[in-house]
C-alpha cells in the first residue's frame, strides 16, 4: 500500500515538473488537449450521449499533443463530466433561453461554452455572434439560442485561418453535443441563413 502511494505521489510530482518546465501555467495544456479531442475523436455515442473515451484513443491523444497520457486522461474526464453537467442545465432550463435579449443570451452561451472548452477564436465569434442576429431580425426567424450559438462557433471556426485549424475543423456532432443542439435544428438555421454546402465552399476558398 506504501509502495503504491509513494508511486502515485512520484508521478504527481513529475506532473507537476512537467507543467512547470514546459507551460509555467496549468491552464495552456488543457485548451491543447481539448483542442485535438473536439476535432478529431467524436465523443458522442450514436444514441446522442456522451461515451468514455478509449485508452487507446488517450494515447492517439497524448502522442499528437506531446501531453503525458495521465493529464490527457484527467483533462478529458474532467470536461467530459461537466460536459454532462451543462447539457443538463440547459434541458432543465429552457425558460432561461427564451426569446428575449437574444444577443445577451448568445454572448452569455458564447462565454459558457468557451469556458468549456476554449477551442475556438471567442473575439471573433462575439462579432460574428452581432452579424448571426442582423441577419436573423432581417429572415423573422428565432431559433433556439443555442442553436444559434452553435452556428456561431461553426462559421467562427469555418473562417478560422490559423494553419493548425484550417483544414481541421470541429467535427459537427461534437459541436451539437457541446451546445445541446439537435441536428435537425443546427441544419435547419444554417441552411435558412443561406449556409448552405455550395455558399460554404465559397466562404473556404475566399
Amino acid at each position: 500500500m506504501t509502495q503504491t502511494l509513494k508511486k502515485s505521489n512520484n508521478r504527481t510530482q513529475i506532473i507537476d515538473d512537467y507543467y512547470i518546465k514546459y507551460f509555467k501555467k496549468k491552464d495552456k495544456l488543457r485548451p491543447v488537449v481539448l483542442d485535438y479531442l473536439i476535432r478529431n475523436i467524436t465523443f458522442i455515442a450514436y444514441n446522442e450521449k456522451i461515451r468514455v473515451i478509449t485508452i487507446s484513443e488517450c494515447t492517439q491523444i497524448s502522442k499528437a499533443t506531446k501531453v503525458p497520457k495521465l493529464l490527457v486522461q484527467k483533462f478529458i474526464s474532467r470536461f467530459l463530466v461537466d460536459l454532462i453537467y451543462i447539457r443538463k442545465f440547459f434541458k432543465e432550463n429552457l425558460k432561461i433561453f427564451n426569446y428575449k435579449n437574444q444577443d445577451l443570451k448568445v454572448r452569455v452561451g458564447l462565454h459558457k461554452i468557451h469556458r468549456l472548452a476554449p477551442v475556438f477564436d471567442y473575439k471573433r465569434a462575439r462579432e460574428n455572434a452581432k452579424r448571426l442576429q442582423i441577419k436573423l431580425n432581417q429572415l423573422c426567424f428565432r431559433p433556439h439560442i443555442m442553436t444559434q450559438v452553435a452556428v456561431v462557433i461553426f462559421i467562427t471556426d469555418l473562417l478560422d485561418k490559423q494553419s493548425s485549424r484550417f483544414h481541421n475543423k470541429i467535427i459537427q456532432s461534437n459541436l451539437r453535443s457541446l451546445c445541446n443542439c439537435s441536428a435537425y435544428a443546427f441544419h435547419r438555421t444554417r441552411n435558412k441563413i443561406g449556409l448552405t454546402r455550395n455558399y460554404l465552399k465559397k466562404m473556404i476558398k475566399s
